[in-house]
């Protein structure tokens, strides 16, 4: 049987590096950013318009076709997401069939949440083309953030992973993919 994998976390904390890692060694990718990108710009819906129970029903629904395709096909799938929490997960049917992780760096300053966003954005990411003011919006947010998971895991039971930065995130994250694909 294939595995269901969910990378949910904090922007900027190596989901998306991860489940790209996981796509070189097969397992599908699904991004709720990509998918709430097209949703946005092919059917012009807002989705911070649809109702947090509608949003909800369509991720339960993903996981659950990929949960499908584990089982009759053993495909292995990746879902990289960042809107939903550990009370999401904990909400899911199928919640002992997933392995779900929530990647976040805990520990940081918003000096250095701030530094690393700079330092490691690549041009075409989406946090590179903005300004000052908007980049200090989001370094608040994304501490916060931080703060919620580490709380939503506590009481939901559910795995963070701190990410660190440089080296150590590295480290941190070859390590996640070697217990994920060894499972």
């Amino acid at each position: 049987m294939g595995k269901v994998i969910i990378l949910g976390g904090n922007a900027r904390s190596g989901k998306s590096t991860l489940a790209y890692r996981l796509v070189k060694s097969g397992f599908n990718r699904i991004s709720f950013d990509n998918i709430y990108s097209a949703i946005e710009d092919g059917l012009q819906i807002n989705v911070d318009d649809i109702s947090e129970e509608k949003q909800f029903a369509f991720f339960e629904s993903v996981v659950d076709k990929c949960l499908e395709e584990a089982e009759i096909e053993d495909i292995n799938s990746v879902i990289d997401m960042y809107d939903f929490l550990p009370k999401d997960i904990d909400k899911l049917k199928s919640k002992d069939k997933v392995f779900a992780y929530f990647l976040a760096y805990p520990n940081m300053s918003k000096e250095m949440i701030k530094y690393n966003i700079v330092h490691y954005a690549k041009p075409s990411d989406w946090i590179a083309q903005v300004d000052e003011d908007y980049l200090d919006t989001c370094v608040e947010r994304f501490y916060e953030r931080n703060e919620l998971l580490v709380k939503e895991c506590a009481q939901y039971n559910q795995t963070l992973i701190d990410t660190k930065s440089g080296e150590d995130r590295k480290i941190v994250l070859n390590d996640l993919f070697e217990e994920i694909t060894k499972k």
